[in-house]
């Protein structure tokens, strides 16, 4: 994870690919993973929020 998160070699399209979570731009894809790797191995005390929950910026309901 940490070499991802630093070389940030993958692409929302590669992620997708592997998962089926879909993020709307790389640098959500890349602050999620930083929140999910502080989760894990840092002090965050709560994991983030899933991207399927969260609308796309600029989404008008």
């Amino acid at each position: 994870m940490e070499y991802l998160l630093r070389e940030r070699s993958a692409t929302v399209e590669d992620w997708y690919e592997l998962t089926r979570v879909n993020f709307w731009r790389d640098d959500l894809l890349y602050a999620y993973l930083q929140d999910l790797y502080d989760y894990f191995y840092g002090d965050r005390q709560e994991p983030p929020e899933s991207p399927d929950d969260v609308p796309p910026p600029d989404y008008e309901a």
